[in-house]
């Protein structure tokens, strides 16, 4: 759910109450904090060319 005005932003539902009133709470997913931020997840091929290959210890 997103909100505007003094309280713009992503909010999700935290609780629903019998009256009909509702208790919302910031969204802190990653996604909504990236997007609050105007950024996004680095593809696979993004992060490799910022990075690099990264060493792994064979595990999986």
């Amino acid at each position: 759910m997103t909100l505007s005005g003094d309280l713009a932003g992503d909010y999700v539902v935290e609780e629903q109450r019998p009256d009909g009133r509702v208790v919302l709470r910031p969204d802190l997913s990653v996604r909504a904090m990236l997007s609050r931020h105007g950024e996004r997840q680095l593809t696979p091929e993004e992060f490799e060319q910022h990075f690099g290959k990264l060493l792994t210890d064979d595990e999986g």
